[in-house]
C-alpha cells in the first residue's frame, strides 16, 4: 500500500493550483487551476492579433507562458487518473479544466453545484464543450457535505466552506491508509449573508477520526490575524455611503465577479438608497445568471444587468445630470482591467462621462501582481484627473489569516501539513505555527516535488 501527494501547480507560486494524490494504481487530481496573470496577457495578445475576435487557446501554446499547470511530468501516472475535482469555482482553481482535460478520456470532473455551472458556462464560452463530449469526460454534481465514490478505495467528501464564490468546498480524500484534507481557498466565515457557516462539525469530526495529511493554502498566513466577516463589509459599506453626499451624484462601485455574496452586499445598498442598481460587465452577468439560477442570490426582476457595449452605450445615455442620483451601478473593473467597463466608462468609450465628485468605490483590494497593480495605479490616475470621490478597499478578503489557519490545524490535527496555494515565503509561516502549536509535521515542497506519505 502506498499514498503520494504530487504538487503539480501552487506550490512555488500563488496561481495555477492543482495536485494529485496517488493510492496505489489510482489517481484524483484536486483543481486545475489558470496561471491568471499569464493567461489574460496572453489572451489578450492573441485577440490583439486576431483583430479583436476571440481565439480559441490551447494547452500546449499556454504551457509555454506558464498559464496552466504541467501535466506532462506525470508520465504513464496519467493513465491512472480516476477524476478532476475541483474545490470551487474560481479560475485559478478550474479555469484549466478545459484544457488540461484533453489527457484523459472516459474521466468524470466532479464538483459542487455552482462549481459545476461555473465550468458549463465556461466550456461554452472558450469552445471547449464539444471537445469534452468527443472525449466522454463527463461533469457530475456532488451536493454539498456529500461523499464522491471514486473507487473501491477512494472517496471523496465536500465539506462546505465559506468564501467568496457559493458551493465552496474542503475537500477530504478518504483511502484505507489514511484521509487527505485540502483546504485550499477558505475562509471562517460565521456571518457570510448568503448561505451556511463552514461546517466545523464535520470538520472536527475528522479530527477525531484522523487526518493523514492536511493540505492548507497559505496565501495570507503571513498576516496574523482572523479574516473578517463578510458582515463587516456590509457594515463598513453602509458607514461609508452613509458619511457621503450622495445627492446629484451618480455612484458607481466594482468588486469581484464572482464574488456573490459581495454582489448581494452592494445590491442590498443600492436598493437602501432607493436607486435603481444596475450590472454592467460579462462577467458580472455569467455569475448572476448562475447565482439566480441556483438560487444562491435572489436578483429583483427590477435589477438591469447588461452586457454588451451595444446596450451599455444605450443605458448610459439615459443618464443625465437631473437623473443621476437615480442608480446604482455595479460595474467590472475592479482591478483596472484595461478592458473593463469601469475603464472604459473612464476612456470616454461609451460616448458617455462621469461628473465631477461622482462617487466610485472599490469593494475589493489590489491583486498583489504587476499587472493588477499597475493596471489600478493608472485607473485612480485617471479618477483623481477627473475629480471623482473614490473609495478603496470595502473590503474582506475570502482567504484565512494566521489565526484561522491554527483553528483549522486544532480542529483536524493533521500527521502531516503541506502549505500550498503561494512559495516558500508564506509557506514558511505556516511551517512556524506547526511547530508553535505543536500540530502536524510540516513538509515544504515544490512543483513536482513527489511526498510519500509513511
Amino acid at each position: 500500500m502506498s499514498l503520494e501527494i504530487i504538487p503539480i501547480g501552487g506550490y512555488t507560486k500563488i496561481e495555477g493550483n492543482s495536485v494529485a494524490i496517488k493510492y496505489n494504481n489510482e489517481i484524483v487530481i484536486l483543481d486545475m487551476g489558470l496561471s491568471m496573470e499569464n493567461y489574460v496577457s496572453y489572451q489578450n495578445t492573441q485577440t490583439s492579433l486576431n483583430k479583436e475576435t476571440q481565439v480559441r487557446l490551447k494547452y500546449d501554446e499556454l504551457l509555454k507562458q506558464d498559464a496552466v499547470p504541467d501535466y506532462n511530468f506525470l508520465g504513464d501516472d496519467l493513465n491512472l487518473v480516476k477524476a478532476v475535482i475541483p474545490s470551487h469555482a474560481h479560475l485559478d482553481h478550474v479555469g484549466a479544466i478545459p484544457y488540461g482535460m484533453k489527457f484523459f478520456r472516459n474521466v468524470p470532473v466532479i464538483a459542487t453545484p455552482y462549481t459545476i455551472e461555473f465550468i458549463k458556462q465556461d466550456l461554452k464560452k472558450i469552445g471547449y464543450d464539444k471537445q469534452f463530449i468527443k472525449n466522454n469526460v463527463y461533469l457530475k454534481t456532488a451536493k454539498i457535505n456529500s461523499r464522491a465514490v471514486i473507487s473501491e478505495n477512494i472517496e471523496v467528501e465536500f465539506i462546505h466552506t465559506t468564501h467568496s464564490v457559493p458551493d465552496s468546498a474542503i475537500l477530504a480524500v478518504h483511502t484505507p491508509d489514511g484521509t487527505i484534507v485540502y483546504a485550499v481557498d477558505y475562509k471562517f466565515d460565521d456571518l457570510p449573508q448568503i448561505g451556511d457557516p463552514p461546517n466545523f462539525k464535520r470538520l472536527s469530526m475528522l479530527g477525531k477520526e484522523g487526518v493523514k495529511c492536511l493540505i492548507l493554502e497559505s496565501l495570507y498566513a503571513d498576516f496574523d490575524i482572523e479574516t473578517p466577516s463578510e458582515d463587516d463589509v456590509r457594515i463598513q459599506l453602509k458607514q461609508e455611503i452613509n458619511n457621503l453626499s450622495t445627492k446629484s451624484r451618480l455612484i458607481f462601485t466594482s468588486t469581484f465577479s464572482s464574488h456573490v455574496v459581495r454582489l448581494k452586499t452592494l445590491i442590498d445598498a443600492g436598493k437602501s438608497l432607493n436607486r435603481q442598481v444596475v450590472l454592467l460587465g460579462s462577467s458580472l452577468k455569467l455569475h448572476s445568471i448562475i447565482a439566480r439560477k441556483l438560487k444562491k442570490l435572489n436578483i429583483d426582476q427590477d435589477i438591469r444587468i447588461l452586457r454588451s457595449a451595444k446596450e451599455i452605450k444605450l443605458f448610459l445615455k439615459t443618464i443625465t445630470i437631473e437623473n443621476r442620483d437615480n442608480y446604482f451601478l455595479i460595474c467590472t473593473g475592479h482591478q483596472g482591467e484595461e478592458g473593463s467597463v469601469l475603464s472604459k466608462i473612464v476612456d470616454g468609450y461609451y460616448d458617455f462621462y462621469p461628473e465631477k465628485e461622482d462617487i466610485v468605490i472599490f469593494s475589493s483590494s489590489v491583486i498583489p501582481t504587476e499587472t493588477n497593480e499597475k493596471s489600478f495605479s493608472i485607473l485612480q490616475k485617471k479618477l483623481e484627473k477627473l475629480g471623482l470621490n473614490t473609495i478603496k478597499d470595502v473590503h474582506a478578503s475570502g482567504h484565512a489569516g494566521l489565526k484561522d489557519h491554527k483553528k483549522m490545524l486544532k480542529l483536524l490535527n493533521p500527521e502531516y501539513i503541506i502549505p500550498a496555494h503561494a512559495g516558500y515565503e508564506k509557506a514558511k509561516f505556516i511551517k512556524q505555527l506547526s511547530e508553535d502549536t505543536n500540530i502536524g509535521k510540516t513538509i515544504l515542497v515544490s512543483n513536482h516535488e513527489r511526498v510519500k506519505l509513511d
